[in-house]
């Protein structure tokens, strides 16, 4: 374990710079988006609505010419994995009032997204957490109240049919670098700080998803999704890919790591297990994002388009299923 860490601290402090504007910034709320990029809702269509960090925002799907500035976050938003899933729900969905679901599907080409996620800019807000999404009028609020006006009117053409939660990433990472990469003694200080964040963590997303529910109802279909582990694919684990997957691996699905102990629940079971109580269907990418999927470099955390497109494609199956 020891080699673990000698290999992975020399890439941490070049990481932490860039991770620190992305992933572990001040949490931000709906007042302050840097673009004003607040969706619009049409009436009397109905709507796919996401909700999450800048992985759900689409951000990386496309390369940026420059700094990220307001185009190429639009850029983002209109290439990265929410968009393209929001496609084959338009094929997949059958959202005509007189149809149940589960019936012959003709599709749902009226249906409309709206992204309420957000990408952490530098120089501006911070990434999306847990908490973030639970701050007085940020998503979850926003969200609630157009699921209860939505779904709570008379016509059943407009109502919220799919939320999907992309949120959790920005929660575990830091704390995951700091106490487990950086830390003179991650023997001491790992498995600690990962019990904290998971209380932490599991306990905002139980909160988040039970609101959703309570507020759609048992027709609304909740999606949500595990985490891929990335640090093989970065500057934090290019030296030895291999001890990389199994401390990323370790954290994401639990078990035994000699210097670190073991882990009876990693942070992709809380989101199976909370998914499950509150009846929401898990795109489970951990596993189908590899090499070849990832910005790379000091980017530690996003795919690319090949691995925005495969992560809709997990979306979409779970969907189906």
């Amino acid at each position: 374990m020891k080699r673990i860490v000698s290999v992975l601290t020399t890439a941490a402090t070049t990481i932490a710079a860039t991770a620190v504007l992305v992933l572990t910034g001040p949490a931000a709320s709906a007042a302050v988006d840097p673009f004003g990029l607040d969706p619009r809702v049409a009436p009397s269509r109905p709507i796919y609505l996401a909700l999450g960090d800048s992985l759900a925002a689409g951000q990386a799907s496309v390369a940026p010419t420059g700094s990220a500035g307001r185009s190429t976050v639009l850029q983002w938003r209109a290439r990265g994995f929410v968009a393209q899933l929001h496609q084959d729900l338009q094929q997949d969905l059958d959202c005509r009032e007189d149809r149940p679901r589960g019936a012959d599907r003709d599709g749902c080409l009226r249906l409309q997204l709206v992204n309420m996620s957000r990408t952490g800019i530098p120089g501006g807000p911070g990434g999306v957490t847990t908490a973030t999404v639970l701050q007085p009028g940020d998503q979850l609020d926003r969200a609630v109240a157009l699921i209860t006006e939505r779904n709570g009117n008379a016509s059943a053409r407009d109502d919220v049919e799919v939320v999907s939660v992309t949120v959790g990433g920005n929660d575990l990472f830091g704390a995951a670098v700091a106490a487990c990469v950086q830390s003179p003694r991650p023997d001491l200080t790992c498995a600690t700080a990962l019990a904290t964040t998971f209380q932490g963590f599991a306990s905002r997303y139980d909160e988040i998803l039970g609101d959703l529910r309570a507020a759609g109802g048992e027709d609304l279909v909740l999606l949500t999704t595990t985490y891929y582990n990335p640090l093989p694919f970065c500057d934090l684990g290019a030296a030895d890919p291999a001890r990389a997957t199994a401390l990323g691996n370790w954290i994401l699905e639990g078990g035994t790591l000699p210097g670190l102990g073991t882990l009876e629940t990693g942070f992709n079971d809380l989101v199976r297990g909370l998914s499950a109580e509150h009846g929401a269907v898990v795109a489970d990418t951990f596993g189908t994002v590899g090499a070849g999927d990832f910005v790379g470099g000091a980017d530690c955390v996003h795919p690319d388009a090949e691995g925005h497109a495969k992560i809709a494609d997990v979306f979409a199956e779970a969907f189906r299923e």
